[in-house]
């Protein structure tokens, strides 16, 4: 109930109300004015060509228009739905990319991610992996509980429950102890977890808060903040889990949830200055002040961040690299699966040059459109010749990557679309066989724990391939 109510009271409503007018009024010319179909259809279809122009001249990649340029062809409400997922284009970026030809692939990754990100990679003193939701929340609460500067939190969902109400209780006495206490939640990751305005409540608690793109009418819904990120004092915490009851056992849902994180200690300057960034660009008036100076210690790691502004990406280059340089294995964990062909067609050169590839995907979806499009794009990997499982205990909504027991990524993109190439996200990549280790024992057993996707029939193959003409959407 709680959640039906914040949707009629919130900020998604009149945006979905607006809609479902056009949709109305477009059945209804179609059905009631017959005599002005003509005209109106010679209309339609006039925009329907400039909109095509305009989805033609995006910068963006061919996946990504050919489901838009299919829309066109639903008779009335194909421009609107186009237009619907419009986005404004934005400057791309010309700074020039340095030479990825020499070193190490940790090295080469860094580069490019101070090129791309102007994020310098760090030197953690300790990297713990934390391969249940469960223990990310009994340690990020320790962690709470003595902090002395900052805790910075930027999280997609925050879900009033369990795990929020004893964060917010350690939270709000540390603000009243003066730590610099701050929280950035994306607005429609939370329209149904809390209601419209309450980054005003938590204020009157001591807890600065910043909403990400505030839901309203003509703004696109694709670009939102997507990361999980924690930063207590020296400590960062990132990976998939949201700050949300489900995620730690206490709300049963879609069977056992299976999440994870990375805590991080030392080194940690480049989080910050993620963090303050979208901090700044939605609190421009706010005194930004200047992380100081971590302690360093020796596990090199390299922090990956992409923002929603549309601009040249690091994870896919990431990911490719990863495809090319595993030798032995390489495990991934996504709980949605859409991948564009050069991604696919990287894991396949893997996987047919002796590599062992396994993808693992959930059993028990969330959202059961978008998980039939996750099993389709899992039948063209299998074809593919790439091992796929599905974890069958409930929902995977881990997002790992390890190679060879050496390379680890632990992050908040999912393998589709939206987050690599749409979304704000981050995480971080190590060269640590410490770490690529403890991640491959957890897959490996989470594989046990697995079975591969039933067959398909006819009908639901043919389906699954017309779904994945629309996964850039999804």
């Amino acid at each position: 109930m709680r959640k039906i109510r914040y949707f009629f009271r919130g900020r998604l409503f009149p945006c979905t109300l607006l809609f479902g007018i056009i949709a109305a009024g477009a059945v209804a010319l179609a059905i009631w004015l017959p005599r002005l179909l003509a005209p109106v259809a010679l209309v339609e279809r006039a925009l329907s060509f400039a909109v095509a122009l305009a989805v033609i001249a995006e910068d963006t990649l061919p996946e990504k228009k050919a489901p838009k340029l299919l829309l066109l062809f639903l008779p009335w409400m194909g421009a609107a739905l186009c237009l619907f997922f419009y986005e404004k284009p934005t400057e791309i970026d010309r700074r020039v990319r340095p030479d990825l030809g020499h070193g190490t692939l940790l090295l080469r990754v860094a580069a490019l991610s101070e090129s791309l990100c102007s994020l310098p990679h760090g030197r953690a003193k300790s990297v713990l992996f934390l391969p249940v939701g469960r223990r990310f929340y009994e340690s990020l609460l320790e962690d709470l509980k003595g902090a002395k500067q900052r805790i910075w939190l930027e999280f997609y969902i925050v879900a009033r429950g369990v795990f929020w109400g004893d964060l917010l209780a350690v939270m709000e006495q540390r603000a009243a102890q003066g730590v610099d206490v701050r929280l950035i939640y994306d607005d429609f990751g939370c329209a149904f977890t809390l209601p419209e305005d309450y980054a005003k409540e938590l204020g009157s608690r001591g807890i600065r808060t910043a909403v990400f793109r505030r839901l309203k009418v003509g703004r696109g819904f694709s670009r939102r903040d997507h990361r999980k990120l924690a930063i207590v004092d020296g400590i960062c915490y990132t990976g998939g889990a949201n700050l949300a009851d489900e995620y730690i056992g206490e709300a049963i849902r879609f069977g056992h949830w299976k999440d994870c994180a990375v805590r991080i200690e030392g080194g940690t300057e480049s989080f910050c200055e993620l963090f303050l960034r979208t901090w700044y660009a939605l609190r421009p008036s706010d005194g930004i002040p200047k992380p100081q100076k971590d302690t360093e210690g020796e596990r090199l790691f390299v922090p990956l961040a992409d923002g929603a502004d549309g601009g040249e990406r690091l994870f896919p280059y990431l990911l490719a690299d990863l495809a090319a340089n595993a030798r032995r294995t390489l495990y991934l964990t996504t709980p949605y699966l859409s991948l564009p062909r050069g991604i696919l067609d990287a894991l396949t050169s893997a996987a047919r040059s002796g590599t062992d590839v396994r993808v693992l995907i959930p059993h028990i979806p969330d959202k059961k459109p978008v998980f039939f499009v996750t099993r389709a794009y899992a039948r063209e990997l299998l074809r593919r010749g790439i091992a796929v499982r599905e974890y069958t205990p409930g929902f995977l909504h881990a997002k790992c990557i390890c190679a060879d027991s050496r390379y680890a990524v632990v992050s908040s993109y999912n393998l589709d679309f939206r987050s690599l190439y749409v979304q704000a996200e981050c995480g971080a990549f190590f060269e640590d066989e410490a770490l690529a280790e403890d991640i491959a024992r957890d897959f490996l057993s989470s594989w046990e724990q697995s079975a591969p996707p039933k067959r398909a029939n006819a009908l639901v193959r043919a389906l699954g391939k017309l779904c994945m003409l629309f996964a850039p959407l999804t």
